[in-house]
């Protein structure tokens, strides 16, 4: 297994019509995300007013979560949601999604390419959890935490606001030695 950190300070941060948006990881590495090319890509952003309108991602699925603050979507024509803490949101990106939230929102994006299998879930406490074969996964969160990988001695410890990333060959364990809150699991699997 391959693995590297990318901290804070490394993240690629613009502005956007409703606040700031953090690029934690676009994959592959080399893509531009204005050009809808990717594959893939984690996010966080905040808000500077108390409503937006999500931007257009036909061709897209997202998943978006809470990490602070108060958040509400409305997909337009279809069904209004009010997120909790840590609590996953999926849908098409086409959809016309507004939101109603706090100014002090942040939020935890995953877009997802369509036609590609990916995952977003979340990891509490102490545990194990298995990561398939020909799959790049990230580990977010907002304190620290420390994993550790299967037959392996070594820890890795990640600062908070800081992002894992794994790439696994074949069938991978990883355990959590410790995190005072949620990780934040994607996963995205490589189809040849």
């Amino acid at each position: 297994m391959k693995w590297k950190i990318i901290d804070k300070e490394d993240f690629i941060v613009t502005k956007w019509t409703g606040g700031e948006t953090a690029q934690l990881f676009i994959y592959p590495e080399d893509a531009v995300f204005s050009e809808k090319k990717f594959l893939w890509r984690v996010s966080s952003a905040t808000f500077t007013s108390t409503e937006s309108r999500f931007s257009d991602f036909t061709g897209y699925q997202r998943y978006i979560l809470l990490l602070k603050g108060k958040l509400s979507l409305y997909h337009e024509g279809l069904y209004n949601r009010e997120l909790d803490k840590y609590e996953v949101e999926y849908f098409d990106g086409s959809w016309t999604t507004f939101s109603k939230n706090s100014l002090d929102c942040r939020d935890y994006n995953f877009i997802v390419r369509n036609g590609n299998l990916a995952k977003m879930q979340i990891l509490k406490g102490r545990c194990e959890y298995f990561l398939k074969g020909s799959e790049i996964a990230t580990i977010f969160s907002v304190d620290d935490f420390v994993i550790s990988l299967k037959d392996c001695d070594e820890k890795i410890d990640v600062s908070g606001f800081s992002l894992l990333v794994l790439e696994t060959e074949v069938e991978e364990k990883i355990s959590v030695i410790s995190a005072d809150s949620p990780l934040i699991l994607t996963e995205f699997f490589i189809t040849k």
